[in-house]
């Protein structure tokens, strides 16, 4: 894939060769970003490590540079003291927030492969199955299965063409595992590769590998459950149970005290209410399962 870069402040290709001037810093810190390389071969990136961290580099660069010269010349406007500290501690603030989502990109991207990949995973090895026990070939079952499926579709596409350009079928199947970031899907391709390269019947191992895929999204949706059980536990406390204690609390002190309870005081419950259930949103979201049983 055509993997770039976000937020970058030029064209990616007058980035590409202006980066080349961090090759070998990039070159350097590779070591302390170890996963890098492994997420952008997964991602089958048209980018290597090195490239891509030098990328980043001089994006981060150019985020600096632009940051201190607009809060310098903004300090300076405003008359604030020390107008060159200001804009230093702006500019290193905006360019590491933006070096760190640059670097977590990849993982992000990588993630949101795996979900896209898992959502329709159990349907594709459904419909190989049901072709392979009819008695179609493997090969002409994964070129069915190139269409309906979602990102599966597309890695399904890219095996037939590999095939269809003389490379060996288990060999292709292995490169789309190797490369894959889906744990499920490398592992479904592994074993299909290897029931081609024993010359086994593939119709019994997809079948396995339906059942396995069943039970596993079946455990995810229990575990799910157990887990949204002890989130309502932590919702019903922070949300219902010490709001309401905090403002009877309120109200006794304030009757032996002279602490008036102003306007400010609710409007500011609501808003602690309001950030807390975005975040129960959020972390419920985030936990759901791809499933597609």
């Amino acid at each position: 894939m055509e993997m770039k870069v976000p937020f970058l402040l030029m064209r990616p290709a007058q980035a590409k060769v202006l980066a080349h001037y961090f090759y070998g810093i990039s070159s350097r810190m590779l070591k302390g970003f170890k996963f890098l390389e492994r997420e952008l071969y997964k991602l089958d990136s048209n980018l290597t490590a090195r490239e891509y961290l030098a990328l980043v580099l001089f994006n981060s660069f150019l985020y600096f540079l632009a940051t201190e010269i607009f809060v310098y010349f903004v300090a300076l406007k405003l008359k604030v003291a020390s107008p060159l500290t200001w804009a230093l501690g702006a500019a290193f603030v905006v360019s590491s927030l933006i070096f760190m989502f640059d670097i977590l990109y990849p993982r992000w991207l990588s993630n949101k492969r795996v979900a896209e990949i898992d959502r329709n995973l159990l349907f594709a090895a459904r419909h190989l199955r049901i072709q392979t026990t009819a008695g179609v070939p493997l090969f002409e079952s994964i070129v069915s299965a190139s269409h309906g499926y979602g990102a599966v579709s597309q890695e399904m596409e890219k095996i037939a063409t590999q095939v269809q350009a003389g490379t060996n079928l288990a060999d292709a199947l292995e490169e789309s595992a190797a490369k894959n970031p889906s744990y499920y899907y490398s592992r479904i391709l592994w074993q299909m590769s290897n029931a081609v390269k024993a010359g086994t019947d593939i119709g019994p191992v997809l079948s396995d590998i339906v059942d396995f895929l069943a039970e596993e999204q079946r455990v995810q949706m229990r575990n799910y459950g157990a887990q949204l059980n002890t989130l309502a536990i932590m919702y019903l406390m922070a949300c219902i149970i010490a709001p309401t204690i905090s403002l009877i609390f309120m109200m006794v002190i304030s009757s032996f005290a002279d602490l008036p309870i102003t306007d400010s005081i609710f409007w500011l419950i609501l808003a602690l209410l309001v950030f807390v259930q975005y975040m129960f949103i959020g972390i419920i979201e985030n936990r759901r399962p791809v499933i597609s049983i």
